[in-house]
């Protein structure tokens, strides 16, 4: 079967599922978080390492926010969770002000922290630290940039913050507008770590879980879109 071409990268079926996601039952009691990647960043910070920092939207990034946030519509929603940076409370602006309902923050899902290498672009962190993302993409789960975090870190802090939430809302669905690699670790705790390592997570992607805390959580669908240039 064809993969999807999906924001310009073309993301395989292996994991691009539907699920059934027009569904709004909850198995159990647990929590469905359906988590939103922001949309693009600005040209300026496109191919530089940003991480936690706050970088702004492009407007292609503007426009997938509020394509997820349409995609959205229609589902009972509780609670919109940001992280705290601009471009996570854009998208959850976006998604929260149609409902009439507050942004509630939760710093710790904020992205993984890039230490020495924040603000470098690949060509400069290569010529600064040779061969050092090669090194850190053999073994992300456990290396780490100095005065970084390893994805295992980001995993605990995510997990965390996803089991408190899961425990404030429980029976609900909220949707929590993140970033790339608190979506990877939100899919590890599903799929499991080393196949969350060969997904593509595009901007403005919805992926759908239904997490209870303390216990293995299980995808209920995912939502990728054409790119906006299309």
């Amino acid at each position: 079967m064809e993969p999807i071409k999906c924001n310009q990268i073309n993301i395989p079926w292996s994991f691009l599922w539907r699920g059934s996601g027009n569904s709004t039952t909850i198995t159990g009691m647990s929590c469905r978080i359906h988590l939103v990647r922001h949309g693009q960043v600005h040209a300026d910070w496109q191919n530089r390492i940003y991480g936690c920092l706050d970088v702004p939207l492009s407007e292609k990034g503007m426009e997938e926010a509020r394509r997820a946030a349409k995609f959205l519509v229609g589902l009972p929603l509780v609670s919109v969770v940001s992280t705290g940076l601009s471009r996570s409370a854009f998208g959850a602006k976006c998604i929260a002000e149609s409902r009439g309902l507050e942004v509630l923050t939760e710093n710790a899902l904020r992205e993984i922290e890039r230490g020495d290498w924040a603000k470098l672009s690949f060509v400069e962190l290569e010529e600064r630290f040779p061969g050092a993302l090669a090194h850190w993409n053999e073994d992300p789960w456990q290396r780490k940039p100095p005065g970084g975090e390893s994805l295992n870190e980001l995993f605990a802090r995510v997990s965390a913050a996803l089991d408190r939430l899961a425990q404030k809302f429980d029976g609900e669905s909220i949707a929590v507008v993140g970033h790339r690699h608190v979506l990877r670790c939100a899919m590890a705790a599903a799929i499991g770590r080393e196949q969350s390592l060969l997904e593509i997570i595009p901007t403005g992607m919805v992926l759908s879980l239904d997490w209870t805390s303390g216990q293995e959580p299980s995808m209920h669908s995912t939502q990728a879109f054409e790119s906006v240039d299309n």
